[in-house]
């Protein structure tokens, strides 16, 4: 009774610390309530305080996602003490460790594992840590040191965290990441020799499970049982030694087991509630770059049906995958390399080592595998997918990540981007050829559907071929495909193909196999260079031809527009306008794009043997054809837009159209031609000017609009003077570029005022230094300068005026 009074009186404290203390007083004083007080009295509040700081249900904790150095340094350094591997609550659940189990939520874990865990099934890594309480309710049990890392996994896939939309633009500026990374560094070590040691405990430490060729898997859907004689994806001399493991992974002495547990199950959390959220299973079911089935998120199991949730993950959840990506290749890659001085000896390979080479296909490969699939099926198609490709390219590039003393270990430059890829790394290449593979055609159906005049979507087509040009790297592949297939005749392009984009009974076992492992039942796999995939990225090099001449179509026209010499100086109206940008981006940045296209282009050539002459020398016919011809007629032209039909109300699909457009056959290449009041605010306007020049424009285009137009109908000088200062968005001799209804188009063609080029900051500038002169110069005040843009502004109308009417006596 008396310690139970003591539990609750702890508990009560620990309690008041959130309501009256800041955030690193806290820290400091929950310091000292750990370390006065004993281990037996803090066994029963380690829940609550896990919950309190990490966040469960409603409640996010204490933010460690919204924490930064630069903006709160004190709170950043005491929570980051306080949290540190050998800090006072790690400390304080090692000391738990001996004799302390508590119960973790089963619907707090990924939904894959709740379902098969309602089925029946048994994962793999909860074998030691499910039971089973009255009327077979499951629970999952975890010691002090497994509960500690699921709440620190699940803080950052917590629906009430995500809810912050916190967005890290420096990962080693924000706490949580700097914690993960503090976690990597001290428990998968690349600069020692041997792993942490175990704190002293008195009893057994329940140990995770051993490395089988299922360990760190959860077992397949029922609907397809694994068979027992299935081989396995890897080298046999690989296997063999992972068989050896598990075979003497009995007869492990205590100190042996307990040197990689705390590692190991590190990364078994941090797979499983970061990569393990989505099954493949609702994933698409074959690749073709011409249609796909529709998505069914049913999964049908038995007397039950499931509807799973579609998880995507945020860009921070991304941010530490690729993190955690990165730190594994620099761990694994510090392996010792196996020597064997005499055919008669028998290399002895330490505890450590084999986790090593465990690590990443026995732990981290399908459940990466499928977190990326489902990335590359469902991300939007905008900027934000680059943090996921770049994941996936870390994780094909391990031979970027060897760690020496004299660097870092970890490189996101471009240094010896180009050195050829050594023989070494085929059998990697080989154990992981889904992800060279399926995943670079996934990618390119994405391609299809990008807007390739955009930097962002340009730069991510340059990086994803640019890793597969590196010397020998696309000849390792097609020699891994070609082994992996060995009974079928494979061959460059030019040599016979076979066809069948499927596994025949005729595929090597080891490519079934690897398919079985990270794909679901039904797969059909396309190889990487079969007459198909060479037919789709020729197309992509079309599509790539098609963004450069959208380009290249764009600089004329400016260049058209431009006036040189005494126009140019009496061209008041370029004093406003930007001439020198290509919507958002600049000449330079349209240069990059260009640039990024070309070295792409010329990539994919050299991956795939493919001429480049069809597809380098393309030209227009002439510049101006992309503003001559309307959206209707170049996009049949190309044959690329669906089956529509004109009518009253613009382009309409046709039920055929629909079917294309739904099975990503074709698409509509929409360009922008609304209305340029209702953009968005842009970077260089002031948004309060723009809000209320648009205010004002609205209501005198709204009362005055009749005689607005009344007097741009006149044919005197007024009304040309009239047709300047009120020019129509949309002149009636230009053509759409997008479909838009009619009723649209008469808008857009009536004539108003439009002041929103006032709101520039560029004008602003220019009329502040005119006043700057004026007053200097001449004593010119606010009334006077006030006449003078007034004065301009009639100028600038009557000359356009006469050059507008001399232009038609011309004609």
């Amino acid at each position: 009774m008396a310690a139970s009074m003591i539990g609750n009186q702890i508990l009560s404290q620990v309690q008041n610390l959130n309501s009256v203390k800041p955030l690193y007083q806290r820290c400091l004083e929950l310091e000292k309530v750990l370390k006065n007080t004993s281990t037996k009295e803090l066994k029963n509040v380690l829940p609550f305080l896990l919950e309190n700081i990490f966040g469960y249900g409603q409640n996010p904790g204490w933010g460690l996602d919204l924490i930064n150095r630069s903006s709160n340094s004190q709170d950043f350094d005491n929570l980051r003490r306080l949290l540190a591997p050998e800090g006072t609550l790690l400390s304080l659940v090692y000391n738990l460790m001996t004799d302390s189990f508590y119960e973790f939520p089963i619907n707090s874990l990924p939904m894959p594992t709740q379902h098969l865990i309602e089925d029946g099934s048994l994962p793999i890594f909860y074998a030691n840590k499910l039971q089973y309480l009255n009327f077979g309710r499951p629970v999952i049990v975890l010691n002090a040191y497994e509960l500690y890392m699921f709440h620190l996994a699940y803080h950052l896939v917590n629906p009430s965290v995500q809810r912050h939309n916190c967005n890290w633009s420096n990962i080693t500026d924000s706490l949580y990441p700097v914690l993960i990374d503090d976690y990597l560094n001290y428990f998968l070590p690349l600069n020692k020799d041997s792993l942490p040691k175990m704190p002293t405990v008195q009893a057994v430490v329940r140990s995770p499970v051993v490395h089988s060729p299922m360990a760190g898997k959860s077992f397949n859907m029922p609907s397809s049982p694994p068979s027992p004689q299935r081989p396995s994806l890897l080298k046999s001399s690989f296997v063999s030694a992972q068989k050896q493991h598990a075979q003497t992974a009995a007869v492990i002495t205590q100190g042996e087991t307990t040197e990689t547990y705390r590692s190991d199950t590190l990364i078994q959390v941090f797979t499983e509630f970061w990569l393990n959220q989505n099954p493949i299973s609702i994933d698409r079911q074959s690749f073709s770059h011409t249609a796909s089935p529709p998505y069914d998120l049913r999964l049908q199991r038995g007397p039950y049906q499931y509807w799973f949730e579609n998880f995507m993950p945020s860009t921070n959840h991304v941010r530490l995958v690729r993190m955690l990506v990165k730190h594994v290749h620099n761990f694994v890659n510090t392996a010792k390399p196996e020597v064997v001085s005499s055919p008669y000896q028998s290399h002895i390979t330490s505890t450590l080592d084999e986790f090593k080479k465990s690590l990443i296909p026995y732990i981290i490969q399908k459940k990466l595998y499928t977190f990326l699939r489902h990335g590359f099926d469902r991300w939007p198609l905008d900027c934000s997918f680059r943090l996921l490709l770049e994941t996936w390219l870390t994780y094909i590039q391990p031979w970027r990540y060897i760690y020496s003393k004299s660097q870092t270990g970890r490189r996101d430059s471009d240094v010896g981007d180009h050195k050829t890829v050594e023989e070494k790394w085929f059998p990697f290449v080989e154990d992981n050829l889904l992800f060279y593979t399926v995943l670079y055609q996934e990618f390119t159906q994405r391609v299809f559907r990008m807007d390739l005049t955009t930097q962002f979507n340009a730069c991510m087509l340059y990086r994803a071929n640019k890793v597969y040009s590196l010397p020998n790297l696309s000849n390792m592949v097609f020699r891994a495909e070609r082994e992996m297939c060995s009974a079928i005749r494979l061959g460059r392009p030019g040599s016979h193909d076979l066809g069948g984009s499927y596994i025949s009974p005729e595929t090597s076992v080891s490519l079934h196999s690897q398919i079985t492992e990270l794909e679901k039942p039904g797969f059909q796999y396309c190889r990487m260079y079969s007459e198909e995939m060479i037919h789709m990225m020729k197309a992509i090099l079309g599509h790539i031809e098609v963004a450069k001449q959208t380009l290249i179509a764009y600089e004329e026209s400016v260049k058209k527009t431009r006036k040189s010499g005494l126009a140019a100086i009496l061209d008041v109206s370029s004093w406003f306008q930007d001439d020198q940008s290509m919507g958002d981006m600049s000449p330079s940045e349209v240069k990059k794009v260009q640039s990024y296209l070309d070295t792409a282009a010329s990539n994919i050539c050299y991956i795939f043997e493919i001429e480049t002459h069809p597809y380098a020398s393309k030209q227009m016919s002439s510049p101006n054809q992309f503003e001559q011809s309307s959206f209707l007629e170049s996009s049949l032209l190309s044959n690329t837009i669906p089956d529509c039909e004109e009518t009253e109300d613009g382009f309409t699909l046709t039920p055929h159209g629909r079917y294309q457009l739904k099975n990503k056959m074709r698409k509509f290449d929409v360009v922008y031609q609304g209305d340029p009041d209702l953009q968005p605010i842009r970077s260089f306007e002031n948004a309060t000017l723009v809000r209320l020049f648009h205010q004002f424009c609205n209501f005198i285009n709204t009362q005055y609009g009749q005689d607005i137009q009344n007097l741009c109908d006149r044919n005197d000088l007024i009304g040309q003077m009239a047709q300047v200062y009120f020019a129509p968005l949309l002149p009636f001799d230009s053509k759409l570029n997008s479909p838009i209804s009619s009723r649209q188009r008469q808008a857009l063609q009536r004539p108003r005022l439009s002041l929103r080029l006032l709101a520039s900051y560029r004008t602003l500038v220019y009329l502040g230094l005119f006043y700057m002169i004026l007053t200097l110069w001449w004593g010119v005040g606010p009334v006077g300068f006030c006449f003078c843009v007034m004065g301009l502004v009639l100028l600038y109308g009557f000359f356009s005026a006469m050059i507008h009417r001399s232009k038609v006596k011309n004609d």
